[in-house]
């Protein structure tokens, strides 16, 4: 964003508070900045003290939004949420091309410019470079720019910024501020108390989306959380009026996007660098909900993400699951593994046999 805006013109000042920017540029580049400036841009997640400035401040979200309307053609779909961005995004892209439409398709696994991102500023990019449809994963809410806001919900939060904010309420303050139609679960919008002309409630259950006055079926997936993520871009892609009923079933006729969270016969695999407790107690709830009874393999590294994981309170989730009877077996592998280990109390499970359903969580690294 900072050469998006030298190349029309502004004067730029880039903070580089992670040490990353090892490119020169055409204007500054400082560790900390001082003085008094027009306007300062900084990431919602930001808890760095990166100076002394003074002046009016927007967040990434908001300056990529006003950077991104100057090049949008089409319809810009953003999908934000603390679980299912990159399945939600998946799916809808998938409907719209079974319209007939070539979307631009932007989450965590593949991107049209570039390598993956899911930054405010990758919006900027896959406008400015592409054609649209656009769909565009965005981490921590939507920018101004976008015509249907689509949150896939929040079953745990997270803190940013250093403690001083959560992901969640990040993610509801662009919703509210972004003009755009919001396309949302209705158990996720009465929980965030959002309502309004713009706010679209959608309800998914045994393969019926229902949506204003949209009604749609189709085949229910395995796992609820793809009924879910499914039902959300269908009920998004029919209110938009790009895509048709027809569309929606050929899109599902393509089987469910490989996700996060996979279901492998008897096995329940969640791998990602995000893993953590609020990860791994979501991941033993839709476990419990398939088989009642099951077994967990947990490992992996502990460093790399920006949030870090704490192995303490991974323990106390296995543990509440333990008491419950619900974790019967448990292997415990790797870096976390050992951690999470040293912390839980009386613990004496067998491994998981070939017979008995699995969670398998695995924090990976960065």
């Amino acid at each position: 964003m900072s050469d998006e805006l030298h190349g029309i013109g502004h004067e730029v000042v880039l903070v580089d508070i992670y040490g990353t920017c090892d490119e020169a540029r055409p204007y500054p580049i400082l560790r900390r900045a001082f003085g008094r400036f027009d306007f300062i841009a900084v990431p919602v997640h930001c808890g760095v003290d990166f100076g002394t400035v003074e002046g009016p401040r927007v967040t990434h979200h908001a300056l990529a939004g006003a950077l991104a309307a100057r090049y949008k053609q089409d319809f810009l779909f953003e999908v934000t949420g603390v679980r299912g961005k990159t399945t939600t995004a998946t799916y809808l892209a998938w409907i719209l091309e079974e319209a007939g439409h070539r979307p631009a398709l932007s989450t965590t696994d593949e991107s049209p410019v570039g390598r993956p991102s899911v930054t405010p500023a990758r919006v900027v990019e896959v406008v400015r470079e592409t054609s649209g449809p656009y769909v565009c994963e965005v981490s921590l809410g939507v920018t101004s720019a976008a015509d249907y806001a689509v949150f896939t919900g929040a079953p745990y939060d997270y803190p940013i910024a250093g403690g001083s904010s959560s992901a969640l309420r990040a993610k509801k303050k662009t919703l509210l501020e972004s003009g755009a139609e919001v396309m949302i679960e209705y158990r996720e919008a009465v929980k965030l108390s959002l309502v309004g002309p713009k706010v679209h409630r959608v309800h998914t259950s045994d393969g019926t989306v229902k949506c204003d006055d949209i009604c749609v079926e189709f085949e229910a997936f395995d796992i609820p959380f793809h009924d879910r993520c499914f039902g959300l871009a269908a009920a998004t892609a029919l209110t938009s009026g790009l895509a048709d009923r027809e569309d929606v079933e050929a899109a599902r006729a393509r089987g469910p996007v490989p996700s996060r969270l996979e279901l492998r016969r008897n096995e329940l695999v969640d791998a990602h660098s995000a893993v953590n407790e609020q990860t791994v107690r979501y991941a033993l709830s839709v476990a419990s909900d398939l088989w009642g009874r099951y077994g967990a393999v947990i490992g992996g590294t502990l460093g790399g993400y920006c949030e870090g994981v704490d192995p303490e309170a991974v323990a106390e989730v296995l543990q509440e699951r333990i008491e419950r009877g619900e974790l019967v077996a448990l292997k415990l592998k790797g870096e976390l593994g050992r951690e999470v280990e040293r912390h839980l109390e009386n613990v004496d499970l067998p491994e998981p046999g070939p017979d008995t359903p699995i969670v398998r969580i695995v924090r990976k690294g960065d």
